[in-house]
């Protein structure tokens, strides 16, 4: 039980331990309950309420304090006891606020409920009746992604950590988990939080305070809040270094990042070219976690992905300040320089089959591997021709793909062919999608680290489908630019005898 709790009757504050039923809790930007000042002297921030806040009845509207606000939705939920940071923490306490920081994660996981305040939600009134499914609410998910709920860092661990939530708008309240239907899977609580999952929503959002993206996330991962000591007074980046290390050695998933691309949009912003009118603006987009200096492996320059919770037994690796240490195999074409690459591929594709051996029959283009001690022969799997002659739209894609590819194994005309489908088998796999964070230069070394393999255990998409990290070389340590995904047999490269290397990634 907190220590403390709101009685809402009369919006009194309760010791938690004389409280002998259940309670609830609230999430919310602290911009919404006032107007956020911070004092110059002392550096905290302080709220002004002028009581702005609007209740809408049927037949007339009031305007009541912040604290007004919260007592009329209790009364409307039946809820007789709730816990609120301004309220039930003395923000002027150092050591009671910084003792309170460090249990969050109880407070909000024993309550029966979270009430999440996103007012930028909104109905017509003649849309809909008293009920209606959510996920059919014309652009809805991007009203629930602009909304300041979801740009700050405690909602995150709030969300996270609450066994259920109710979001409530101006005139309308749903069941979190009903906002699955959406493009959200915040509130899907099949999903475990493992660290790419956290990171994709905690990277774009920030705090009134820097350490308390600290602060926050660690309550998400109880035991990394252990070992974080609650003080602002501490340097941000040797805390923010402390954190991700930490967290890196309880779930490698930090590795699992991509390119920006839902980013793009969540994290939108307008600039104008000062025009008078006004009118031309320049759409740009800034991602939050950007503003630190932080290790490559963080995913400080990537997204990490969301839907699904990747995850991987890999445990060869160590964590020591800014330096990521990962033992294992990787695929790299050592042979790889500009004057190979600048060939032309086209000239490289071998004929296609004449057409009685491709009439109902699919082909593709494979990079035959015969790697050392090892009996078993392995095939890339470069272009799929689905039961038709090769045409020039074809040469351009096998073109583009052959070059990336080229970045990681040797490719030359004599190990070039075209295979029917049915012959794949476990033998081939396709090395695709990938997500990186800058474009592949001729010019440098990248590797697959494919010893790092992440499968999605809870929701495979497809029953082979799999992921590995990609780092690129520079000077005597690596930088972690994204992942790919590989389909096919996830032993594929177990007999391979690829030679395990140490890289020190920063």
């Amino acid at each position: 039980m907190p220590t403390y709790l709101v009685r809402t009757s009369d919006m009194k504050l309760v010791r938690g331990s004389d409280v002998h039923e259940g309670y609830c809790t609230l999430s919310y930007s602290w911009g919404q309950s006032g107007e956020v000042r911070i004092n110059e002297t002392t550096g905290k921030s302080y709220r002004i309420d002028q009581g702005k806040h609007k209740i809408i009845y049927s037949d007339r509207s009031k305007f009541v304090t912040f604290e007004g606000l919260i007592q009329e939705l209790c009364k409307d939920f039946n809820i007789k006891y709730i816990w609120y940071d301004q309220m039930c923490i003395n923000q002027d306490n150092e050591k009671e606020k910084h003792a309170e920081i460090h249990h969050m994660h109880k407070i909000y996981g024993n309550s029966y409920c979270a009430l999440a305040l996103m007012p930028e939600l909104r109905i017509k009134s003649d849309e809909f009746g008293d009920s209606f499914p959510l996920w059919l609410l014309q652009d809805y998910d991007q009203l629930l992604l602009g909304s300041q709920w979801m740009k700050r860092m405690w909602t995150l661990e709030e969300a996270i950590m609450s066994s259920k939530m109710v979001v409530v708008g101006q005139n309308m309240h749903s069941w979190g988990d009903q906002l699955t239907g959406l493009s959200i899977s915040l509130f899907n609580k099949k999903y475990d939080s493992n660290a790419s999952r956290v990171l994709y929503y905690a990277h774009t959002r920030t705090s009134t305070k820097e350490h308390d993206h600290v602060f926050a996330l660690a309550n998400i991962f109880p035991d990394i809040m252990k070992q974080i000591t609650v003080n602002y007074k501490q340097d941000i980046q040797e805390l923010m270094i402390q954190f991700y290390g930490l967290l890196a050695k309880t779930d490698i998933s930090i590795l699992c990042f991509k390119s920006h691309f839902k980013y793009l949009s969540i994290c939108k912003t307008s600039s104008s070219d000062g025009a008078k009118d006004n009118t031309r603006k320049s759409t740009e987009y800034h991602v939050a976690i950007q503003e630190y200096d932080l290790p490559s492996w963080t995913g400080v320059d990537g997204e990490h992905y969301s839907d699904y919770p990747y995850q991987t037994s890999f445990k060869n690796y160590t964590v020591n300040g800014r330096t990521l240490q990962v033992t294992c195999a990787a695929l790299t074409n050592n042979e790889h320089h500009t004057k190979f690459l600048s060939g032309d591929f086209k000239d490289m594709i071998p004929p296609f089959p004449h057409q009685e051996s491709y009439d109902g029959c699919d082909f593709t283009l494979v990079v035959r591997l015969h790697p050392q001690k090892s009996t078993n022969e392995k095939w890339i799997c470069v272009h799929n021709v689905y039961r038709r002659a090769i045409n020039s739209e074809d040469y351009p894609k096998i073109v583009t793909e052959l070059d990336k590819l080229s970045q990681f194994i040797s490719i030359k005309k004599t190990n070039l062919e075209w295979a029917s489908t049915n012959e794949l088998g476990v033998k081939a796999i396709k090395i695709e999608k990938l997500e990186v964070t800058e474009s592949l230069q001729h010019s440098s070394q990248y590797l697959i680290l494919v010893g790092v393999l992440f499968e999605d255990y809870v929701n495979p998409v497809y029953p082979f489908q799999m992921k590995h990290p990609i780092v690129k070389k520079e000077g005597d340590y690596y930088k972690s630019i994204g992942t790919c995904e590989t389909f096919g047999d996830n032993h594929f490269f177990d007999d391979m005898l690829l030679e395990e290397q140490t890289f020190e990634i920063r």
